[in-house]
């Protein structure tokens, strides 16, 4: 039963180099919108299969 405990246990403990990787593509894609913005040209993004197309707004 104890080697039962030490696979849960290792099966909990995360991967070292994932756990900041939702932090890091979160940030690229702020990233990724400003250059889209300063650049007039569109982001694509895919959402429940659906490919969309978002334009940078036009504010001055």
């Amino acid at each position: 039963m104890s080697n039962n405990k030490a696979s849960i246990t290792e099966q909990k403990q995360r991967d070292p180099d994932l756990i900041n990787a939702e932090v890091a593509i979160k940030r690229a894609a702020i990233k990724g919108r400003k250059l889209a913005e300063m650049s007039g040209t569109a982001v694509v993004t895919m959402k429940n299969g659906v490919i969309n197309e978002e334009y940078p707004s036009h504010t001055n």
